[in-house]
């Protein structure tokens, strides 16, 4: 059955006299809780088609709200990649690219070394939001604006999208489930490229060493702000001589410290104030003495700006990398179209790989609905080794909200490993080597503990990369995610839905991640059919080989509560699943 929303009414609230939402101070050091505002909403005329709303506004932007039906026990998912949680309601959801989320007590530094516009201390803040809306009921509702918007789910009979804007433009996936919602949506929007290569899905280490038996990539930390182009190409052979690729790091950020290379980009190529200056800002620059510099962002509107950032790709390219990491999408500092940033900074990019005639493997860390198309590879985002274990939760809300939002090439970034205590990084590990892309916690230059554990979970991971690969192919295909929450893929089992601590890997294995401290065991609910439980029915070879014995069946529709020991976490595989390395 297609269920639609239903359109209650929509209306506006002049913004006159109101901060804008992004530049509206927190009240004292708490959580900034941003609410609609006071007063009359005056009703306004919406024009329809069969899958699309549209209500204008004359004059000044306003703040202009949709308002629809909501259904008994309606849930929302979606929005793009979110730390805080998977299922929002009951709350309001902010869609703007920024910095975080960190914990609390840590945004007093990172607020004073950050631009006001690219920061909000909000739970719900990312650098990779997506104004979608996927219901349990099985439609989904695209806002088709790239000014501020959030959702307001707090109602129990309603549910409201808000945007500030002179045309808010809603677009309706009606589907039947929330699968093909989301496979509509990203057919419409874009789905990211199939990985070139089998390697771009890892593993990755951050390190100043690696190994050649289990890691495919290294990524290191050049910085064409201050390019050593002989040391980048001497490091680009030593790391293709371990039998690794080599990454790097690129960004669109220009400091005055650069000298010439700043005064080039600033012949109309960067943001421009009114009076034809470019706008600077004041931000960290890690490793400099003073650590305080100016920067400006490159204007990826401005097709001599393209060009200009054509060098910086050219050269990683000649210096012998395999790929980056496209970095600073989230600093724009124009507010009507500081959302669209990462999307036509990803196309750019992936233009100019096109033109080249490459394929690097090219990793982001923000982005806004259509940018998906642009962005091989998405990173999580930057987990604070204070977190702890909440840390460790938030990353799995990233790849699952990230994966209900039309995003399949996803891998959680974690804390260095010289940071946070042994039990905690090798969860990390395990999570790590579980999601679709694999990074390797890497500290201040090496991978430097606990080895076995490394080992045994790179390995495990390297082993998954053709039934990966497939699962890529199906996502190309259907739009269906790797990383799979269980509204996907069983929206008729109520007691799986609701569960947001466990998910499916492709199509037929299913994941259980200790997200709690000195945990070594935990509970699990199995789909319909029967399981099995995978460490239960193998051994494993000191060099992380696998050796099938004797299986240990379980039957779905039920839970179960399996061993969770240090050195593993629940792995299920689908009875009869063929799976190339899992052969039981």
């Amino acid at each position: 059955m297609v269920n639609l929303p239903v359109l209650v009414r929509m209306e506006s609230h002049s913004s006159t006299g109101l901060q804008h939402p992004v530049l509206d101070e927190p009240d004292g050091a708490g959580w900034h809780e941003w609410l609609p505002p006071a007063g009359d909403w005056t009703p306004i005329e919406v024009q329809r088609s069969h899958s699309s709303m549209t209500a204008e506004v004359t004059g000044a932007p306003a703040f202009i709200r949709a308002i629809f039906e909501r259904g008994d026990g309606e849930r929302f998912r979606g929005f793009g990649e979110r730390s805080n949680a998977v299922e929002h309601s009951g709350s309001i959801v902010e869609h703007w690219v920024g910095e975080g989320p960190y914990q609390l007590a840590e945004y007093q530094m990172v607020e004073a070394i950050t631009p006001r516009w690219a920061i909000r201390r909000r739970r719900d803040a990312t650098p990779y939001p997506i104004p979608w809306l996927v219901s349990s009921r099985g439609y989904g509702v695209l806002t088709e604006c790239v000014e501020w918007s959030c959702h307001d789910l707090r109602a129990e009979s309603t549910w409201s999208v808000i945007a500030l804007t002179n045309r808010l433009a809603l677009r309706t996936f009606a589907a039947g489930s929330p699968a093909a919602a989301v496979a509509m949506f990203s057919e419409a929007t874009g789905r990211q490229p199939i990985p070139a290569s089998q390697w771009f899905l890892g593993p990755w280490i951050d390190a100043e060493s690696g190994d050649s038996v289990v890691a495919t990539a290294q990524l290191l930390n050049r910085n064409h702000q201050n390019p050593h182009r002989d040391r980048d190409r001497e490091q680009a052979v030593d790391v293709h001589g371990r039998g690794l690729r080599s990454l790097t790091r690129l960004s669109p950020v220009i400091t005055r410290a650069s000298g010439e290379q700043f005064v080039s980009a600033a012949r109309k190529r960067l943001f421009e104030s009114s009076d034809g200056r470019a706008i600077t800002f004041t931000a960290y620059g890690d490793g400099r003495e003073p650590p305080f510099v100016e920067q400006a962002q490159l204007d990826f509107t401005n097709r001599s700006s393209v060009q200009f950032y054509q060098r910086f790709v050219e050269e990683a390219l000649e210096d012998g990398h395999d790929g980056w990491i496209e970095e600073a999408g989230e600093f724009s500092p124009l507010l009507a179209e500081h959302n669209a940033y990462p999307l036509r900074y990803h196309r750019a990019v992936a233009g100019i790989a096109a033109e080249l005639g490459r394929s690097p493997a090219r990793a982001v860390g923000s982005g806004w609905s259509g940018s998906a198309a642009f962005s091989p590879l998405v990173l999580g985002s930057d987990t604070s080794p204070n977190a702890g274990f909440d840390g460790l939760r938030s990353a799995l809300n990233q790849g699952l909200s990230a994966g209900l939002s039309g995003i399949a090439f996803w891998g959680a970034r974690p804390p260095g490993d010289d940071l946070i205590a042994t039990q905690l990084l090798v969860r990390w590990i395990q999570l790590c080597a579980l999601s679709p892309l694999m990074l390797v916690p890497g500290g201040k230059g090496k991978m430097s503990r606990p080895s076995p554990h490394w080992r045994r979970w790179t390995a495990f991971h390297s082993l998954l990369g053709p039934y990966l690969m497939a699962a890529a192919g199906e996502y190309a295909r259907t739009g269906m995610p790797i990383m799979r929450h269980h509204s996907l893929t069983d929206p008729g089992d109520e007691a799986l839905i609701g569960l947001d601590d466990q998910y499916m890997l492709g199509p037929d294995l299913l994941v259980a991640p200790v997200l709690h401290p000195n945990a070594r065991k935990r509970t699990v609910r199995l789909p319909a059919g029967e399981w099995l439980d995978l460490w239960r029915s193998v051994t494993v070879g000191e060099d992380g080989s696998l050796k099938a014995k004797s299986p240990v069946v379980l039957r779905g529709r039920r839970s179960h509560v399996l061993p969770a020991p240090f050195k593993e976490v629940p792995v299920l595989v689908r009875a009869g699943a063929r799976i190339s390395g899992l052969e039981l």
